[in-house]
């Protein structure tokens, strides 16, 4: 397979986690297999089962051939509303698929953009790393100029730098291969080969804000799709024991059939005779019904509970998500600030360091100051996106 370099951003991303994330065309599928259980229960409501059958002694087949001997169908006409709550529970079934799915679909957008992050930050730390590597290779050279020439500095001062060289050389090879597994990782996700050659766009905390604009509060929580999920469990944990209440009434039902064909002695002979039977069935099991009732009642009940709790955790989320937004994105301009005045700090100390102005411990140490800083930034604009999309998610 070929690979290329495509740019991609943040809302690229979540597209493309929509369409292609493996894990979100695994609950498409799940939604499916619901929608045909639906119409299977839709069917077995409408639709009369029909039974065709035929069964003969091998010489009788030999002679008479093989062929229908009776039509009949079995036509339920009360069965304590068992088929109609089967079919209504197959609805909610689906319903709650389609709620999963969206739900699927948020988790793996927000893993991808935490691995989008990631490998933001590992990228910015190598530049970073290049740029001392850089700087101290130049002061290296000096250096050793200095003392093979006149030795006018001891040579414990060249191998400090030569450590401090090989230390950043090393961190560069961790940054690489982190950067690596995260970009691998993004591929995975994002149903891409693993081998496929991107380049991650820049990031902007501040544009991204200024394009979602005002971040609307949401007053109730049962009509987000956590809360739509958790009620339609409830839904179904009701039709359960209503399907099991209707164990408790039998079954009348007619079946008309056609006989063609009736044995008489080693011969099958012609009959054309239609017949309606009308009939009813009751399943004794000592208790057991009542207990099958029960149990679907104790659920029902933990159901109702969990909902009710669930509905609060998700309004108390919904509540912090929304402070915490607003934290972030002010320690987020800070921290950019900051940044932007260690980027500015270093390179003047780029300058004192190729001039001697500054030690080698004094530069490393604003280069340190750079690279934390840095990784503090992509760290809360990460925490930013992630708590802006779990929000959105929460009351979508």
């Amino acid at each position: 397979m070929g690979a290329y370099s495509k740019g991609i951003g943040l809302e690229e991303i979540l597209n493309r986690v929509e369409v292609a994330n493996p894990e979100v065309k695994i609950q498409e599928l799940d939604v499916r297999v619901k929608e045909k259980g639906k119409n299977k229960a839709l069917k077995n409501l409408i639709l009369p089962p029909v039974n065709l059958s035929t069964e003969e002694d091998w010489e009788i087949v030999k002679d008479e051939g093989i062929g229908f001997k009776e039509i009949e169908a079995y036509i339920p006409i009360f069965q304590g509303g068992r088929m109609m709550y089967g079919y209504k529970k197959a609805s909610k079934e689906l319903d709650i698929a389609k709620e999963s799915q969206k739900l699927t679909l948020y988790r793996w957008q927000e893993e991808s953009v935490s691995e989008y992050f990631s490998a933001l930050n590992y990228r910015k730390q190598k530049e970073i790393t290049d740029k001392t590597i850089e700087a101290l290779t130049k002061q290296r050279s000096r250096l050793d100029g200095l003392y093979r020439e006149n030795k006018l500095i001891p040579k414990s001062e060249v191998l400090k730098v030569d450590a401090d060289i090989e230390n950043n050389v090393a961190l560069n090879l961790r940054n690489n291969q982190r950067e690596r597994a995260a970009k691998e990782t993004l591929m995975q996700l994002l149903g891409y080969d693993l081998d496929k050659k991107v380049e991650l766009d820049e990031f902007s905390a501040i544009n991204y804000l200024e394009n979602i604009g005002v971040i609307k509060k949401v007053d109730a929580p049962e009509s987000t799709t956590l809360g739509k999920r958790e009620s339609l469990l409830v839904d179904v944990a009701e039709y359960d024991v209503k399907i099991a209440k209707a164990n408790l009434y039998p079954s009348f039902y007619v079946k008309p059939s056609h006989k063609f064909k009736e044995k008489v002695g080693d011969r099958l002979e012609t009959r054309n005779e239609g017949m309606v039977e009308v009939g009813f069935r009751y399943v004794f099991e000592w208790g057991g019904t009542i207990d099958s009732i029960n149990q679907s009642q104790y659920k029902l009940d933990q159901a109702k509970i969990r909902y009710e709790n669930n509905i609060k955790g998700i309004d108390l989320d919904m509540r912090n998500k929304l402070g915490e937004i607003e934290s972030l994105a002010g320690q987020s301009q800070a921290q950019r600030k900051r940044v932007e005045l260690l980027q500015e700090n270093l390179g003047i100390d780029n300058l004192r360091y190729d001039n001697e102005l500054v030690t080698t411990f004094d530069y490393l140490n604003s280069v340190n100051q750079l690279r934390t800083a840095q990784e503090d930034y992509y760290k809360l604009q990460r925490e930013l996106v992630l708590a802006v999309i779990e929000y959105e998610n929460l009351y979508r």
